[in-house]
């Protein structure tokens, strides 16, 4: 009784309490689900794509080329599905990539903002990227954006010590730059690159003989990621390479318009919070130390993130995850120095947004679990219309151990400044941990496409031929494609073909156009909460 009442948690978390609020963000999610839409399907389609047909120099969908992406992180989900085919279904076993890149960028992150700022800092600064909503959001997807991160944050601690070693920093930077590459293409090395050119000129070291060696080193150490993958497949698949630089140059626009800035804006707003009014923050108390490498590093990457952004060709709430790792490494320093009151302020926040989204997450189940009130039962229900909620013991005792180091958290940390940062990461992992345990199969029976695909796969006969397919989306032909081994031809792309099968997607309060008298329906489907709907026809 004595510890209850007397001794405090202190601020930041660091040791095994650290290692559990980072295990409880990361875990929660990566397993136990199918591929949902848009991104995780997306991202399982080019793995299984990668992994059944034994192609693993260049990326394909569905049976069609993808070019959007580089194949880091496709080749480690990848190899993850194989080696553990023996113990975990191919999407968790996918995703097991998304967790380990997120832990290197949150790792890289806390690295950088030890060196610029000091130790405490950079705890916090870790933290500060794991509140992030947009990661929250994102980290547990079967997306290359999550090696991105890890690349862009090994890149930047490499910036970060390059004053002070050299050798180690030209490694880091040009392998965390390359990675970043080989994840997301010419647009995410871009960035670093950029900051590389502009951040040690502003911060009045470009003279230095560390800086000039670490740059050096650095872009030898860069060549092999951004040649040896390009010139293989400009070898081997000349026509795919083609596609892909073209992709990746049709990706860069002129100049930005408005309607790219305003989305962008939108999304900032709450995927780069709170990090983004820290960075702001953080940029009104650096204004006299522009030449200072803890503006310039973080700053400048942060404005040349941006920049890249509005000059895309192809705005992406995914691409806007680039902006979080400058943003969070500044962070940790500016929770720190902030004025009591807006540091109270902020934790206020925090603990008002997830306390409330807790207790909301667990009256509910509470409801759906045991009918009553049976009203708002009914209204649950009414959005995944036959699925049955079950106890089961495993997600109740992982929920409620989120919960309970929740509010220990809130009733025993000591009151300081830091309790911001702390609070938002913590509150990240409860709601994370909450949705992703208590709710998951919920979720999974509205958003799965498994009972779809294996429904219309039922539906045609072995032997079948060639499937034309007219306005069907990215998201299903990969889940399609995995669940139930269905491929098909796209009339967009391949204009009307000869197939003897036609499957068609459209909004199902719309009655699709008819493909004509030759075609007869055979099957038609939808997921349970969907708008969109499914038909198959045969030809007569």
């Amino acid at each position: 009784m004595t510890w209850w009442t007397e001794r405090r948690i202190a601020l930041p978390l660091t040791g095994w309490p650290l290692a559990l609020l980072v295990a409880g963000f990361v875990l929660p999610g990566l397993f136990g689900h199918d591929p949902w839409k848009t991104e995780d399907a997306v991202g399982m389609g080019v793995v299984w794509q990668m992994v059944a047909s034994g192609n693993w120099l260049t990326l394909g969908l569905a049976g069609e080329p993808f070019y959007e992406d580089g194949p880091l992180y496709y080749w480690v989900s990848g190899l993850l599905v194989k080696g553990l085919a023996w113990g975990l279904a191919p999407h968790d076993a996918a995703r097991i990539a998304s967790g380990a890149f997120v832990l290197l960028a949150l790792w890289f992150v806390r690295l950088a903002a030890r060196d610029l700022y000091g130790k405490v800092q950079g705890d916090l600064s870790m933290l500060a990227l794991m509140g992030c909503v947009g990661l929250m959001w994102h980290a547990h997807q079967i997306a290359p954006e999550n090696a991105m991160l890890a690349g862009l944050a090994a890149a930047y601690y490499g910036l970060a010590i390059s004053h002070k070693k050299p050798l180690k920093a030209a490694i880091v930077f040009g392998c965390g730059t390359g990675a970043a590459f080989l994840a997301k293409g010419l647009m995410a090395a871009l960035q670093p690159l950029a900051a590389a050119l502009l951040v040690l000129p502003l911060s009045g070291v470009f003279r230095a003989r560390n800086y000039a060696i670490s740059v050096a080193l650095g872009l030898v150490v860069l060549v092999p990621f951004v040649a040896v993958w390009p010139l293989a497949v400009a070898h081997y698949a000349p026509a795919y390479f083609d596609r892909w630089l073209a992709w990746q140059f049709a990706s860069v626009t002129t100049a930005p318009g408005w309607d790219t800035t305003v989305y962008y804006l939108k999304i900032f707003v709450w995927a780069a919070w709170p990090v983004w009014p820290l960075g702001l923050w953080a940029a009104w108390e650096y204004r006299r130390y522009l030449r200072d490498p803890g503006f310039a590093v973080p700053f400048i990457g942060a404005i040349v993130a941006v920049a890249l952004l509005l000059f895309g060709a192809h705005p992406s709430e995914m691409d806007a995850l680039a902006v979080l790792v400058p943003l969070a490494i500044p962070a940790g320093a500016t929770a720190v120095g902030l004025r009591r009151g807006a540091a109270n302020a902020l934790a206020w926040f925090a603990i008002m947004t997830f306390t409330l989204a807790a207790g909301f997450a667990w009256v509910m189940w509470l409801v759906a679990l045991t009918g009553f009130p049976s009203q708002i039962e009914y209204n649950i229900v009414k959005l995944a219309p036959g699925y049955v909620f079950q106890f089961r013991w495993l997600p109740y005792l992982v929920a409620s151990a989120l919960t309970i180091g929740w509010f220990v958290l809130l009733l025993k940390s000591e009151r300081s400044t830091m309790r911001s940062l702390t609070y938002w990461a913590a509150g990240a992992t409860l709601g994370v941990g909450l949705v992703m345990t208590l709710w998951l199969d919920w979720i999974d029976f509205g958003k799965s496409y498994r009972q779809v695909a294996t429904s219309l796969a039922r539906q045609l006969p072995k032997g079948h031929g060639c499937i034309e397919s007219r306005g069907l989306g990215e998201s299903q032909r990969a889940t399609f494609h995995y669940h139930a081994g269905i491929e098909t031809r796209r009339a967009e792309l391949y204009g009307a073909t000869g197939c003897r099968w036609l499957l068609v997607q459209a909004l199902i309060d719309a009655e699709p156009p008819r493909p004509g008298p030759t075609w007869v329906l055979v099957w038609e489907g939808h997921r349970p909460r969907d708008l969109e709907r499914y038909r198959l026809y045969r030809r007569r």
